[in-house]
């Protein structure tokens, strides 16, 4: 009978791995073990967890160009202190299918991709005009339904007028109602993934 399931969940993790860090191989170690983000629990100076991984979660670490090579059981081994910086990755169990996701922060199901950012645009004031800023962007693996909220470059949410599209892909701003300069960015998330936010984009207006 195999040590360790291809479900996602501590009961089904595999209860050696805890060993490497001398520590008895039991169920309270194993479920300490399962998931652990907590520095120097194990080791003084990194940080070590036992994840399962599916493919989705495997395709976005390599999109992201980190690892690991192969879904399944990993641990994952990150330095703090005079290490920080250092990550590793130790497949324990390669599997073709990892069902069940226990978390979203070491291993997000997806990665989010901004392909075109929003540029800078004018408009002019004395004729009405509107100036729009668009964001094109997408998930790795494909399939993640993306949200987005416009705000200024500073983080501060729009003003209460002058704006339309603030929780869209495109941004529209009226000339007459905003101030010459402004810059805008755009934060995009989806379930199972980190945030992205754009770059900024200015407005130039004219009269």
């Amino acid at each position: 009978m195999s040590q360790w399931k291809n479900d996602d969940s501590v009961a089904n993790s595999v209860l050696w791995a805890v060993e490497q860090y001398n520590n008895p191989a039991n169920t309270t170690t194993q479920t300490a073990f399962f998931g652990n983000t907590t520095a120097d629990v194990y080791v003084t100076g990194i940080t070590v967890g036992q994840f399962g991984v599916d493919s989705d979660e495997q395709a976005a670490a390599r999109q992201a160009g980190t690892r690991p090579a192969h879904a399944g059981w990993v641990v994952k081994t990150t330095g703090s202190g005079g290490r920080a910086g250092r990550v590793q990755y130790e497949t324990l169990v390669a599997m073709g299918s990892m069902s069940g996701d226990a978390e979203d922060v070491a291993f997000p199901d997806k990665t989010i991709v901004i392909s075109v950012q929003p540029a800078n645009a004018s408009a002019n004031s004395s004729a009405n005009e509107q100036a729009e800023f668009t964001v094109t962007a997408a998930t790795v693996p494909t399939g993640g339904t993306l949200a987005y909220q416009w705000t200024y470059a500073n983080g501060n949410a729009l003003g209460v007028s002058g704006y339309a599209g603030g929780t869209t892909a495109t941004l529209t701003v009226n000339a007459n109602t905003v101030s010459n300069g402004e810059s805008y960015v755009v934060e995009i998330s989806t379930t199972g993934a980190t945030n992205v936010t754009s770059t900024a984009a200015t407005i130039t207006i004219t009269t």
